[in-house]
């Protein structure tokens, strides 16, 4: 199966950057995947995920859960859930249901987003907060488990 997996997020900013060093861990662990990072989300996201057969994504996200918060849903989750419709998760949702209607024979048939609920977005740094700290970890976790 022909596995991507994508992190997205701001280097620079403390807890933004969960999903970047997520993909980051995964990637050094010489996995059975494809591995990318992204800094925005929109038609980049596309892009990446063209001709797989499974995405896993990993983003931060602020939707008002506990901090540290692992949220796992698919395409429908997003748009089905009044509070998943802002931070990121919106775009990430526009981009895969925009390309489920025009390539939906090139998109992958098993999608999966990991978004970890974070609090410190607006301090460059290059620490978590420890709740997004453990999440990041447990997250490695479930996607090894899946590749």
């Amino acid at each position: 199966m022909k596995t991507i997996v994508i992190g997205i997020g701001n280097p620079f900013l403390a807890d933004d950057r969960a999903g970047i060093v997520v993909v980051e861990s995964l990637a050094q662990e010489k996995l059975k995947a494809d591995f990318e990072i992204l800094y925005t989300v929109g038609f980049e996201l596309l892009d990446k995920i063209l001709g797989y057969d499974q995405a896993i994504i990993v983003d931060a996200c602020m939707l008002g859960g506990k901090l540290g918060e692992i949220f796992e849903v698919g395409l429908d989750d997003i748009f089905q859930t009044k509070s998943m419709l802002n931070s990121h998760a919106i775009h990430i949702g526009t981009s895969l249901r925009l390309g489920m209607d025009l390539y939906p024979e090139l998109m992958p048939k098993q999608l999966k987003i990991f978004l970890i609920e974070v609090k410190n977005i607006t301090e460059f740094s290059n620490q978590f907060t420890p709740q997004v700290k453990a999440a990041v970890e447990k997250v490695k976790t479930r996607i090894k488990k899946l590749l």
